[in-house]
């Protein structure tokens, strides 16, 4: 057993605090972290709602209060619940699951894993008094999970077969529809206790010669259905189908496109589905086509009677960030933007009008002394964590992380995580390493491919500080078997800070 201890942690990166073995000290609690908030404070916010990914955002209102939930992929736990009474101050509330075991790769085992798989593009619904969430996981169908309160608890069944990015409606006649697909938008009927698709129910609803896209999100307004979507890509406007009936005909508009906020594309992997090195990377091209636009998301009304538009945006290294934007009506299309700016999302505008105030705050508190009896709702798991290997108990005001062998950081177990958030981001911990044995590291990392480390190794019954860049020509070491408790991390390349 080793011990890392984590005093005062600020973790602000997709960052991981790792023990390929490990423990962690917390004194007094710290002090609260700045960190990035939309409302600035004179009636006014700006846009990103947050600066860290919440990927594929689908949101509903209940009354005054407004909800909202993205992608986690393979983090757990999963599928956030975030909440606001204005629409631009956000608090996390909990997560729809604590833990999705559904295989070795879901936990890190035998050398699988489950990253940019998992759970993903979520939609979020309200009906008769219960909270619904649907969301896909790659290769094992639909998950649905229930609530009576958003807060939980959550119950979750599974429906077998998946659809690609949908969105669910129930709708006024008490029969359940859901839309996905992409290009081609196809809608299903499912059953009313939400365990199954009903059969021959199953048909195209919107041929892909009308130009729509992915990341559906349905709706029902005034009689008149409503498909919001996303042209697949990161440099791509919004479509919004319109009806009178589900059977059509449909017409299509652009209610979203070529607002990039003034975010450019940034230095990227050639090939950014290679695993292994040599990493080849592309530099920024400044040309206003690579921008990056706001896209996916949906439209949500306030009880005042206003419309504000959500969509993400993919931000580089930080990942897909929320913006919210004025919505204006127009001959009954919903268009993102001002009178006289249609399509266009301002980067500064005035707060929406939803009845309530709310004091400035972000989603997160940054800050974390492990002093409670839990971890803080900002954390997540990198995969489904061994809760038999890690404590907040075994040594009070410390967090304690057994070692795990892993060939790599990249499959590390029990390694816990933030999210990276901007603009930028300065991560501090505390790590008590004298308990690290032969073979043991433990330290902090930016998980990424090529991901990056600093923290302790020892070897040879001697402790190593040091850090860990994977360079882009030069592949990582292979795993060494050490005393069979933790191998290194690509050991050649960690560095002597003393060197």
């Amino acid at each position: 057993m080793t011990t890392l201890s984590s005093k005062a942690v600020c973790l602000t990166t997709y960052v991981i605090l790792a023990a390929l073995c490990a423990a962690v000290p917390a004194s007094a609690e710290p002090p609260k972290a700045l960190s990035w908030t939309a409302d600035n404070g004179n009636g006014t916010y700006s846009n990103p709602l947050f600066y860290d990914e919440f990927s594929d955002p689908d949101m509903i209102r209940v009354g005054p209060d407004y909800y909202l939930t993205g992608t986690t992929m393979h983090t757990m736990p999963g599928l956030p619940i975030l909440h606001s009474q204005d629409l631009v101050n956000w608090r996390i509330i909990g997560y729809a699951f604590d833990r999705l075991d559904l295989g070795p790769d879901f936990r890190l085992e035998d050398a699988k894993e489950i990253y940019g798989q998992g759970i993903w593009a979520p939609s979020f619904r309200y009906h008769d008094g219960t909270y619904y969430i649907f969301a896909n996981v790659n290769r094992f169908g639909l998950q649905v999970f229930r609530a009576s309160n958003p807060r939980g608890p959550w119950k979750h069944n599974r429906i077998q077969q998946g659809l690609h990015d949908l969105s669910v409606l129930f709708d006024d006649d008490g029969r359940i529809y859901a839309v996905y697909g992409a290009s081609t938008i196809r809608i299903v009927e499912l059953n009313a206790d939400l365990t199954a698709l009903v059969p021959g129910t199953d048909r195209v609803l919107i041929d892909k010669s009308l130009g729509m896209g992915e990341g559906s999100h349905l709706y029902k307004l005034k009689g008149k259905y409503y498909i919001v979507s996303a042209i697949p890509g990161a440099h791509v406007p919004m479509k919004c189908a319109r009806a009178e009936t589900l059977a059509g005909p449909w017409e299509v508009k652009t209610i979203s496109e070529s607002e990039s906020l003034g975010i450019g594309q940034g230095y990227r992997p050639k090939n950014f589905r290679r695993p292994t090195p040599p990493f080849e990377v592309t530099p920024p091209d400044p040309s206003e086509n690579l921008s990056l636009t706001l896209h996916q998301g949906g439209i949500i009304d306030t009880v005042t009677g206003e419309w504000w538009g959500y969509s993400m945006q993919d931000h580089n290294a930080v990942g897909r960030l929320t913006s919210l934007s004025p919505v204006t009506w127009v001959d009954g299309w919903p268009y993102f933007g001002l009178p006289g700016n249609l399509t266009r999302t301002p980067s500064l505008w005035v707060k929406p009008n939803t009845g309530r105030t709310s004091p400035v705050t972000a989603p997160y508190d940054r800050n974390d002394a492990f002093a409670g009896p839990k971890l803080q709702p900002l954390w997540q798991w990198n995969h489904l964590p061994d809760d038999s290997k890690w404590s907040l108990t075994e040594r009070p005001g410390f967090l304690r992380l057994h070692s795990l062998p892993a060939p790599d950081f990249w499959l590390a177990r029990n390694t816990l995580t933030q999210r990276a958030i901007g603009p930028e981001s300065i991560a501090t911990t505390e790590l008590d390493a004298a308990g690290l044995k032969n073979g043991d590291s433990a330290g902090l990392a930016l998980l990424n491919l090529p991901y990056s480390w600093v923290g302790a190794s020892r070897q040879a019954d001697q402790l190593t500080l040091g850090f860990t860049v994977i360079s882009t020509r030069t592949p990582p070491a292979s795993a060494t078997a050490g005393t069979g408790r933790c191998s290194r991390t690509s050991a050649p390349n960690f560095r002597s800070l003393f060197s």
